[in-house]
């Protein structure tokens, strides 16, 4: 299937993203902030990313700016998935190709995974 990286600081809610993408035959690798998750980008290869907006040491919102700013990452596709829709104008802007509202049922989850795959 596909390698996906999952950027949530709930450890609770990452470990079910993780947990219900790996059961659906994804490799999914999670981090927890922003730092980790642009070490992640730049070391290491992915079909994907899901996004939360509220990290707890920098805004989500660089993240996908930092991943637009780099050749090697524009064309990883993104998905930000936030408590609230106050940003989904600007982060479709930005290249998102998806936002979602929390709380995401796991079907929707899924099919979100094969649109931003191209499935």
């Amino acid at each position: 299937m596909a390698r996906l990286l999952v950027v949530e600081d709930d450890d609770d809610l990452r470990f079910f993203y993780q947990t219900a993408l790996a059961r659906e035959g994804h490799e999914v690798v999670g981090a927890a902030n922003a730092v980790e998750a642009m070490l992640r980008l730049t070391t290491q290869d992915f079909d994907a990313v899901l996004l939360d907006l509220q990290l707890p040491d920098i805004p989500g919102k660089r993240v996908l700016e930092f991943a637009r700013d780099d050749v090697r990452l524009r064309d990883v596709p993104f998905a930000v998935i936030s408590a609230n829709d106050r940003m989904r104008d600007e982060m479709l802007a930005l290249g998102a190709r998806a936002f979602l509202v929390k709380p995401v049922p796991m079907a929707r989850l899924r099919a979100l995974v094969t649109e931003l795959l191209g499935a």
